[in-house]
C-alpha cells in the first residue's frame, strides 16, 4: 500500500472534534487540551470558526493527523483582512515519516484561499518550526526574545546559580535591574486606573481611535477582546484601563503564569493611544502591573514588545530589559506565509504591532 492509499485527508468539520480532542490529549498533555478549550479556540472566535484539515487511517478511519488555523481579524495597511494564526500540527507518532504533514498543509494552504485568508502566521514550538518552514512555505521573519524585569533579584539569582552565597551575586542584581521611580496617578492630573471586568462600548471607541498605529495589527474591538480575556477557559486574566476625560488612554492585561523555572506576571496586552497622554497612561499601567505582581511574591515581571513600538520604549524607560542569556526564556519564532500580493507587507516585521496575547501562548 502506498502512503497515499493509507490514508485520507479532508476539511475539519465539528463532527472531528471528538477525535481532535483525543489526539490533542495523546500529543499535549499539559493540560490545555480540553472540550471547552476546543470549542473556544476552534469554534466560537470572533472572526468565525478555524479552518482545519485532517488525515484518516484508511484502514481504521482512526484520525492521525490535524492542521488548523484560526481566523483573525486584522487591520493591513489600513483595511480590514482576515488572516489565520496557524497552529501547530499534530501528528500521529505510528505515522510520522509518510509525508502527511507536507499532504495536509498543501491542503490548508488551498483551504485558507477559499476562505480569503490574506495571510497565515504562526508562533510554533521547536518540533513545529521546520515542518511549518520547510513543507508548509512559512518563511520565518523574526526570533522574538521577551522583555524582562526581576522583581527578586536574590531569588533569580538563587534559581540561577543554585547557589545560596548569594549576597555578591544579589547586590549585582539590584544595581544592574535597578527599577526607574513609578510614576503616581497624583502626578499624571486627571489621569485614573480602573479594573476591566467587561471590554464595552468605550473600548471600541479606544479601537477605533489606535486602529491605525501601525500598519499591521490585530483587531482588538470588544468582541475580539472579550473572547480572548474573558472567555478563555482555564486561563484567568485581570485588565486594567487608564481613562481621562471619560475615554479610554490605555489598556493592559495580565496573567500570572510559570516562565522556564522561573515565576513570572506576564503583561500579555498593553496598548496606548498615541499621544503624550496615552504614553503616561501606559506607564501608570505598567507601574500599577509590577505592584499587582509584586503582591503575588513573583520572581519576574516579563512582556512582548516590538523596539519601533511607543509601548517598547515605555517598557524601557521602566526598567524591562533584554535578558542575558542566563535568563532569557524560549524566544518566539515569528513564521509568516503571504497568500495575496497586498499581503506581504506582513513579512516584515516593522509593520508588525506584537504583544504576547497575540501569540496565544500566554
Amino acid at each position: 500500500m502506498t502512503n497515499e492509499e493509507a490514508w485520507t485527508s479532508s476539511r475539519y468539520s465539528a463532527e472531528d472534534s471528538p477525535a481532535c480532542l483525543e489526539l490533542m490529549q495523546r500529543l499535549s498533555p499539559e493540560g490545555e487540551a480540553n472540550e471547552s478549550n476546543l470549542d473556544w479556540q476552534l469554534q466560537r472566535g470572533p472572526a468565525g470558526p478555524a479552518i482545519g484539515v485532517v488525515a484518516r487511517d484508511t484502514a481504521t478511519s482512526r484520525l492521525i493527523a490535524q492542521a488548523a488555523m484560526i481566523p483573525v481579524g486584522v487591520r493591513l495597511s489600513g483595511k480590514p483582512v482576515t488572516a489565520g494564526l496557524a497552529l501547530n500540527p499534530l501528528i500521529d507518532p505510528d505515522f510520522q515519516g509518510r509525508g502527511i504533514p507536507l499532504d495536509l498543509l498543501r491542503k490548508l494552504d488551498a483551504a485558507a484561499a477559499e476562505e480569503k485568508i490574506a495571510f497565515s502566521y504562526a508562533f510554533p514550538d521547536d518540533a513545529s518550526l521546520p515542518v511549518l518552514v520547510n513543507q508548509g512555505g512559512f518563511k520565518e521573519i523574526a526570533s522574538l526574545s521577551l522583555l524582562i524585569r526581576p522583581l527578586k533579584p536574590e531569588t533569580l539569582a538563587m534559581k540561577t546559580t543554585g547557589s545560596r552565597v548569594l549576597a555578591r551575586t544579589a547586590s549585582i542584581a539590584r544595581v544592574v535591574w535597578r527599577t526607574p521611580p513609578s510614576a503616581k496617578q497624583r502626578d499624571v492630573p486627571g489621569l485614573a486606573i480602573d479594573q476591566v471586568t467587561e471590554f464595552d462600548e468605550p473600548f471600541a471607541v479606544f479601537w477605533r481611535r489606535v486602529q491605525n498605529r501601525t500598519p499591521l495589527i490585530v483587531v482588538r474591538d470588544s468582541a475580539y477582546l472579550n473572547w480572548r480575556y474573558f472567555e478563555a477557559p482555564g486561563r484567568e486574566y485581570a485588565a486594567f484601563a487608564a481613562r481621562s476625560e471619560g475615554k479610554v488612554r490605555a489598556l493592559i492585561v495580565l496573567r500570572a503564569a510559570p516562565l522556564g523555572r522561573f515565576s513570572a506576571g506576564l503583561i500579555v496586552d498593553l496598548i496606548v493611544e498615541a499621544s503624550g497622554e496615552g504614553r503616561a497612561a501606559g506607564r501608570l499601567l505598567i507601574d500599577h502591573a509590577g505592584a499587582y505582581f509584586r503582591d503575588l511574591d513573583l520572581d519576574m515581571l516579563a512582556t512582548l514588545s516590538l523596539r519601533h513600538t511607543d509601548e517598547f520604549r515605555l517598557f524601557r524607560a521602566s526598567g524591562f530589559w533584554m535578558p542575558p542569556k542566563f535568563l532569557e526564556p524560549h524566544p518566539l519564532h515569528l513564521l509568516v506565509r503571504s497568500h495575496a500580493e497586498e499581503a506581504n507587507t506582513a513579512y516584515d516585521l516593522h509593520n508588525w504591532f506584537l504583544t504576547l496575547g497575540d501569540s496565544q501562548i500566554a
